[in-house]
């Protein structure tokens, strides 16, 4: 159906604005639902009395009118006929109920509509008769329409129907070109507009119903299609009269109106069609809510207990250096390790039991510790020597397990292993995707978000585990080296943040693998955000094979039989000119042989099909040729000598009606003559012999001529005037004319076609190279020949086809139709205008001859031999599939946080802090055992030299004479030997 039309009537056209038009864009399968207006007709129908006479049958309406059209147009194979009988007569009605009896102007709007059965096969049968009258309304509504095609799809009623007035609507012409298939007033016009009673016999021979109807009662047997017996039913009679006549007047109403009908009125409307979106799982949704909540219940509690604990500290013992000041005197030169007395394993536990921390607690809540003194000079280790016995072999000093080889190798395996899959998924993602882990929606989410999330999630805790070893560690291993600045080492305090948040603080140490570890722990957040984007369903076309049943054989060997319709012509027409579809499985160029086409498969819906058939096409091969005599144009005869396939000679002419209205100074014509056999001393048609007849049939000469046109009478051709009242040419001057001579051609080759499932060519390209051994696909007396001069034949098929000299650009022949809509100009057959060089005008002839040749087969199906049962082809069908698609950017994004991860985690135990503590300063007692001995407790509070010292972890000499193992000052400790 065009736009905006639909059977129950013709909606008013409109515009979408721009961002409707890019919101609907975005959607499947859109459609625009809006308040409009629905232009209908409904008929209000009364049976007719019937009077049977022994000589005539008249039908009344007891409304004055009584008419009597005479017997029905009976189907001699179906022995049912009917009859529309309009009001209006003309020279193309046969009847008419204003010549038949009922000239009251009062019935101007009245139809009868008969059917019945031959009384020669049944004397007993009676005809169903019923008057007719249209009534021609406006109603609002709301109408869907699909986008962009604007295709009626819904239409609900608003309120009540209103008359439409004559002002808006011309009932009496609308019912004068149904009804006599001519306009009520002459004018000019191309053939495609004043061709009065359309042939559609070879439509109706499916139904049973081969014979020459009048129009409306062809409309209304082939847009109903039921059995013939089924009109003697008044309902389906009246019904199928009215679906008729509602389509038709749907037609009328929209060529009227344009869009400027509603250009000026804004509308407000509705957009709907299938969005991609992301589904909530519920159970999910609830489960991640339950989550989420007690996540908020554990950062309150916290909040709300420390404000109600009161707190003794002086300062924060962020740093080595802060841990030093708040330590007690009482502590100074106890070994907090030492564990060889009574059993006692926790240094913490020994201190409580063995010593005393005095602590004073201020009035204003603020404590205060003894302040310590040192009391014995340091002494620097004599040598390495001297101190051998005291120091610990290096199975006894630890490192955490985090660090270990280990950890470190599972966890590049997992992490390459992660990059792998990502990679070769996307890959693999190139084509056409993933295939959906499950049909389940709720796998599908878990597999394909929260798997990848909860991967990302866990990646953090990892690190943060990782970082919070290094970060407290990282002093230590500063002080290794013994060498240290208390910049970088005992002033660090990267214990009183997140570890994650020290990445600035280990940026200004310079402890550069630390902050990469504190950028990676953060960045494992946008990792989690990535991997969540990384997978995401949508629909997609997929090609999967498929085998087909063979229809047809590429093979002609049925009689090719000339179609008695011009279908052919009005498909061309309306391809030409509408730009709408060619018939299935037909391309301008070609017609394939079909094969069965599914709508279904095991995937879903089937958008295409594509499979390896034959095709066959013509090639026009047309040549210049000279036919400037003046007595040979008025004599209408063209005469070829063309070469039999024996080798003798064959004389081709056209004995064709050249038409000419009137007296024309400046004149156009056009030809387009299929030859015969003739006869040259009397150019007359002959049967010739069969090889001469096929040589001739397979010759057409076209031609374009400009004169000055001289005839016996004026009789100036209009759409109502007909041909055979003609006057004579009498002669034509100032002549010049070019003319060519084509010999089709039967080409054919094996494609790849790609169709539609009703048979549309989507695409094809030729497998093989054409195939020149025609024979192979003619039997039972067909040839390659026959096939081509019976198509031409139907080129030239109906009444209305020959040339008739114009002086305007108005064309009274399908071809010449044909070349001024397929070159979209009407230069070619404009009489101003010089005559059309060959150079110009061929290609658009050659470019005729293939298209009609393809749409003359692909009406003629059945001239193909039918195929073996369960013959099949292989070929692959294209279904909408859901698959899983890698975005591009969180592809990027992943990839390359993964490879980070990689990169920090390979530097990062490959620089891990070496192992020269004796237990992991993981407590404060262990963290203190670091200074047993150490003068660092009493040198704390010189600030002015503090910073300029240098420390490390080593040996040293402490309070005593002791040999001690922990953090001092140089030159008091050297480094250990590891």
């Amino acid at each position: 159906m065009p736009a905006f039309v639909a059977r129950q009537g013709a909606l008013e056209p409109f515009e979408t604005a721009q961002a409707v038009r890019m919101q609907a864009l975005q959607l499947k399968t859109p459609s625009v639902t809006v308040q409009n207006r629905l232009y209908g007709t409904s008929l209000s129908c009364h049976p007719a009395e019937v009077r049977v006479d022994p000589t005539v049958v008249s039908y009344s309406n007891n409304k004055g009118c009584t008419t009597f059209p005479g017997a029905l147009d009976i189907s001699p194979e179906s022995q049912y006929g009917g009859l529309y009988v309009g009001y209006y007569l003309d020279q193309y009605s046969d009847f008419s109920l204003s010549g038949c009896g009922c000239p009251s102007p009062n019935n101007s709007h009245t139809f009868l509509a008969l059917w019945g059965e031959s009384r020669d096969r049944n004397p007993n049968a009676s005809a169903t008769a019923y008057f007719c009258t249209p009534s021609y309304w406006i109603q609002d509504v709301n109408a869907t329409v699909a986008f962009p095609s604007m295709n009626v799809s819904a239409i609900v009623p608003l309120g009540p129907r209103t008359a439409l007035s004559d002002d808006h609507f011309n009932r009496s012409a609308f019912e004068y070109i149904i009804g006599t298939g001519a306009q009520p007033v002459s004018r000019r016009a191309d053939i495609s507009e004043t061709t009065a009673v359309i042939d559609q016999r070879e439509n109706l021979a499916e139904l049973g119903f081969n014979y020459t109807v009048t129009n409306m009662l062809g409309f209304a047997l082939g847009l109903s299609r039921l059995s013939l017996a089924q009109y003697a039913e008044p309902d389906h009679l009246i019904s199928s009269f009215e679906t008729a006549h509602k389509l038709l007047h749907a037609l009328a109403v929209t060529d009227l109106m344009t869009q400027e009908v509603s250009k000026h009125t804004e509308r407000r409307g509705t957009i709907s069609g299938e969005a991609f979106a992301y589904v909530v799982v519920r159970p999910l949704a609830i489960a991640v809510d339950c989550i989420l909540s007690l996540v908020v219940l554990l950062i309150i509690a916290p909040c709300m207990l420390s404000t109600r604990r009161g707190s003794q500290l002086q300062r924060d013992p962020a740093s080595l250096t802060d841990l030093i000041k708040i330590m007690p005197c009482s502590i100074k030169g106890s070994n907090l390790s030492e564990t060889d007395q009574q059993g006692v394993n926790d240094p913490l536990t020994k201190l409580i039991r063995g010593k005393i921390t005095r602590v004073w607690m201020a009035s204003r809540g603020k404590a205060d510790i003894d302040e310590c003194h040192a009391t014995s000079s340091r002494e620097a280790v004599a040598s390495p020597k001297q101190t051998s016995q005291t120091q610990q072999t290096a199975a006894s000093r630890v490192r955490p397990f985090g660090m270990s080889l280990t950890v470190a190798f599972f966890f590049l395996v997992v992490l390459g292993a992660s990059i792998g899959a990502v990679v070769v998924l996307k890959i693999i993602d190139k084509r056409n995707g993933l295939p959906r882990p499950s049909g389940n929606t709720n796998v599908n989410q878990l597999v394909l978000n929260y798997a990848p999330v909860t991967f990302a999630t866990l990646l953090e805790p990892f690190w943060l585990l990782l970082n919070r070893l290094l970060c407290v560690l990282q002093p230590f291993e500063e002080l290794a080296a013994a060498d240290a600045k208390s910049s970088r080492s005992l002033d660090l305090k990267y214990t009183s943040l997140p570890p994650q948040l020290v990445v600035w603080r280990a940026l200004r140490a310079r402890h550069y693998i630390l902050s990469s570890v504190c950028a990676i722990g953060l960045s494992a957040n946008l990792l989690a955000v990535s991997l969540n984007g990384l997978l995401t369903g949508r629909p997609v076309l997929m090609n999967s094979a498929h085998n087909f049943t063979l229809t047809y054989k590429p093979v002609f060997g049925t009689s090719l039989q000339r179609p008695a319709s011009w279908d052919y012509q009005y498909v061309a027409k309306t391809n030409f000119s509408d730009g709408l579809a060619l018939p299935p499985w037909t391309v301008p160029s070609f017609y394939f042989v079909p094969f069965h086409l599914d709508r279904e498969s095991v995937f879903g819906p089937i958008a295409s099909q594509t499979a390896k058939t034959q095709g066959f096409g013509i090639q026009a091969n047309c040549k210049e040729s000279s036919f400037n005599s003046t007595s040979v144009i008025t004599g209408q005869n063209f005469f070829v000598k063309e070469k039999t396939p024996t080798g003798g000679h064959a004389t081709c002419g056209g004995v064709t009606e050249l038409y000419g209205g009137q007296n024309l100074s400046l004149a156009a014509l056009e030809v387009f003559a299929q030859l015969h056999p003739i006869t040259v001393d009397e150019p007359n048609l002959t049967d010739g012999t069969p090889e001469e007849k096929l040589t001739c049939n397979s010759l057409a000469v076209t031609g374009f001529l400009r004169g000055n046109l001289t005839v016996s009478f004026d009789n100036m051709k209009t759409e109502n005037s007909a041909k055979s009242h003609s006057p004579e040419i009498l002669g034509i001057n100032a002549l010049s004319s070019t003319w060519m001579t084509c010999k089709p051609q039967l080409i054919t080759g094996f494609y790849e076609v790609t169709v539609s499932p009703d048979g549309r060519v989507d695409s094809y390209k030729a497998v093989d190279p054409s195939n020149h051994n025609l024979s192979s696909f003619f039997v039972n007396g067909t040839t390659p020949a026959a096939l081509v001069t019976t198509a031409m034949s139907i080129f030239t098929n109906g009444a209305d086809t020959g040339p008739y000299w114009h002086n305007d650009t108005y064309v009274d022949t399908w071809f010449a139709y044909f070349v001024k809509h397929l070159s979209n100009s009407s230069v070619f057959v404009d009489p101003a205008a010089p005559v059309p060089q060959f150079e110009l005008v061929a290609p658009y002839v050659e470019d005729i001859f293939a298209r009609l040749f393809a749409i003359v087969l692909g009406l003629n199906q059945d001239w193909l031999l039918p195929a073996e049962s369960n013959s099949t082809t292989l070929g692959t069908v294209l279904v909408r599939r859901d698959r899983i698609f890698m975005s591009g950017p969180m592809f990027f994004i992943s990839v390359t946080l993964l490879a980070l991860n990689t990169v920090v985690a390979v530097a990062y135990w490959a620089r891990r802090p070496k192992k020269i503590l004796p237990h992991m300063p993981d407590t404060i007692a262990n963290t203190m055992d670091s200074f047993r001995g150490s003068g660092l407790i009493s040198d704390v509070e010189d600030r002015e030299r503090w910073g300029n010292w240098r420390f490390g972890y080593g040996r040293f000499v402490g309070s005593g004479g002791k040999r001690y193992e922990g953090i001092e000052r140089r030159p008091f400790v050297i480094p250990l030997d590891l």
